[in-house]
């Protein structure tokens, strides 16, 4: 089974739009672009809403083991049967992890982007540093 979050990112890229000169996001692909600032601030709500789901998916576990108040029909089938408590539970449960897939992936993403960028920042800092001291 694939994973939610990444099959909706399928084909989609993050980039950010202050790399240096020479380096750009691939022709033809879909994205998302933003300058290192914007991306940060969005990871941090990102990474904050995924936070908020994985304390909503602990307590939503009591909501799948729900027992019926007495041993009689009704309550049972109010419990445990077709569009019981318990069966709404496990949906819900599921509905979180979608979204805890889908805010995993959204984060790694743009993790990864803003690594590049970080990366060819030092990168270009370095060479920055070694031209000027030759020059000196």
């Amino acid at each position: 089974m694939t994973d939610p979050g990444s099959a909706i990112f399928s084909g989609v890229g993050f980039w950010a739009t202050d790399m240096p000169s020479g380096t750009s996001r691939p022709a033809g692909g879909q994205g998302f672009a933003m300058s290192s600032s914007e991306m940060r601030a969005m990871l941090k709500k990102a990474e904050d809403q995924k936070n908020t789901i994985s304390e909503q998916m602990r307590s939503a576990e009591i909501l799948s083991r729900a027992k019926p108040p007495a041993e009689e029909p009704v309550s049972q089938q109010a419990v445990n049967g077709p569009n019981g408590v318990n069966e709404t539970g496990r949906y819900y449960q599921g509905h979180l992890q979608y979204q805890l897939d889908y805010y995993t992936e959204l984060t790694l993403r743009m993790r990864q982007a803003l690594g590049i960028t970080e990366a060819a920042d030092q990168q270009a800092a370095d060479s920055t540093k070694t031209i000027k001291g030759s020059l000196e």
